[in-house]
């Protein structure tokens, strides 16, 4: 059942992901707009730019993770039997790679966390957004995707066919 709502919460994400690229699209044709018709260039559109293009990406690597979609290196693996390649993929995937992106998601967090109780702001342009809604995002798609790959490879140990799980 718990695997389920993460495949869910990777669902929604990618859908939220989605919403940030349109934001991104919004915000640079109003800048070009802005600049090039009403000589009036935006103050924010560049923080905005930045922040769109980073949640667009993190909002989504955990749905790429559930449809199989990041690059792989499976060579020696693919020599193998189906079951001894399954058994390889879920022990990497639960005891190397959940870890470490365990790791990354529990520092995005402290950032987070940090950047809130100090106030930071981005210093590089006169709008000097609150950074810490940019690092929430960043901390969640990580947290997300170390979810995700746990997920998979649970699904990969267990004794039925995991391409069965991600269709």
């Amino acid at each position: 059942m718990t695997t389920k709502w993460i495949d869910w919460l990777s669902g929604l994400s990618a859908w939220l992901s989605k919403a940030a690229l349109v934001v991104l699209t919004i915000a640079m044709l109003y800048e070009v707009v802005a600049r090039y018709v009403f000589d009036a260039s935006t103050i924010w559109a560049f923080d905005i730019s930045y922040m769109a293009t980073g949640a667009a990406f993190m909002l989504g690597v955990a749905w790429t993770a559930r449809v199989d979609g990041h690059v792989r290196v499976d060579v020696l693996s693919s020599l193998m039997p189906s079951r001894v390649s399954q058994l390889i993929n879920g022990v990497v995937y639960a005891a190397m790679v959940f870890p470490v992106f365990s790791f990354m998601a529990w520092h995005g967090w402290k950032k987070t966390g940090n950047a809130f109780m100090s106030g930071e702001v981005e210093m590089v342009s006169i709008w000097a957004p609150k950074m810490w809604p940019f690092y929430a995002i960043i901390a969640y798609g990580l947290s997300l995707l170390a979810l995700q790959v746990l997920v998979l490879g649970l699904r990969f140990l267990s004794t039925h066919d995991c391409a069965e799980e991600t269709t």
